[in-house]
């Protein structure tokens, strides 16, 4: 399975390819390679390393075989938070937590919306909740980001997601209530996330712990965009549209089918205001390398770049 593949395997595929001039762009995972893929010009290849911390040690190994047609497109994850992102040569992040998120903020959450729900059912729950949507989704997902950030800093043994991409999925539904929405609170939650832990940890900390844990790390403010986990937000997303606007789509499976949406609603004039994409200009300007597809350079203008008259 390529998942399975070591940093020094597909370092070791790079390099042995001498024919390619092109730039490797070394990305998380298969979504992440579905997203760049819109916008990086097709004479540069994106390489997953299926993991974040695997891709790092595919720069590293790189850059220390003098290998330079390279660059990392990584996920923030907690980094920004945490004031702890890792430095590599050539290596960017997302502006928020993940590449969902940066999806969210954009109009394809609006976009999906409209695909998968009708209208009335739509207008309906704006109207119970004060016509913020996203809000909801986004307060619902820092109940889990809170979290994973105690799990992060404090090691408590929590799991959140199947070693392989087939395998089962924490079950949102138990601490999110499928008819309106609801946050079932923190003790659904922690138990719901210790379950799935179950068999899969072998360091998980005491229930009353981990709560302890939240709760202290909770006393804190966070930018919530740099707080909350895409996958999460799209678990959310996706009991709201199935469950609580009552989609009859066919196309509406799960999670998975959620972000495969957002990819595709996902148009270049939101990736143009990023500032990952400000950086990856910039860095393509200095070292002369054609990154981005011609469309996607067609629709910079100075005012939204400042980088044709550097050009």
């Amino acid at each position: 399975m390529l998942e399975n593949m070591t940093p020094e395997r597909i370092a070791n595929s790079i390099m042995q390819d001498t024919t390619f001039p092109g730039y490797y762009v070394i990305v998380e995972g298969k979504k992440d390679y579905k997203f760049y893929r819109k916008f990086i010009n097709e004479n540069h290849r994106i390489k997953e390393a299926w993991g974040c911390e695997k891709a790092k040690q595919v720069l590293k190994i790189l850059t220390e075989r003098n290998f330079e047609r390279k660059i990392g497109i990584l996920d923030s994850d907690f980094s920004k938070i945490l004031n702890d992102t890792y430095s590599q040569v050539n290596l960017f992040y997302t502006d928020f937590h993940d590449i969902e998120v940066m999806m969210l903020k954009s109009n394809a959450f609006k976009n999906v919306i409209n695909i998968y729900c009708t209208e009335e059912k739509v207008f309906g729950f704006k109207k119970e909740n004060n016509n913020d949507l996203l809000g909801i989704i986004f307060n619902l997902g820092t109940e889990i980001g809170l979290l994973r950030l105690a799990n992060t800093i404090y090691d408590l043994g929590l799991i959140f997601k199947p070693e392989k991409p087939e395998g089962n999925k924490l079950k949102y539904r138990d601490f999110i209530n499928e008819a309106d929405l609801s946050f079932l609170g923190h003790d659904k939650m922690i138990e719901t996330v210790i379950n799935y832990s179950r068999n899969r940890s072998s360091k998980m900390k005491s229930k009353e712990e981990i709560l302890n844990k939240l709760i202290e790390v909770a006393q804190k403010y966070y930018d919530i965009e740099q707080l909350v986990n895409g996958h999460d937000l799209t678990n959310i997303l996706f009991i709201l549209m199935k469950k609580v606007l009552k989609s009859t789509n066919g196309m509406l499976c799960d999670s998975d089918s959620v972000e495969y949406s957002l990819i595709m609603s996902y148009e270049s004039k939101y990736f143009l205001s990023t500032q990952l994409f400000m950086e990856l200009q910039i860095w393509s300007s200095i070292n002369g390398v054609n990154l981005f597809q011609e469309e996607l350079i067609d629709l910079v203008t100075p005012v939204d770049s400042g980088l044709k008259q550097a050009n």
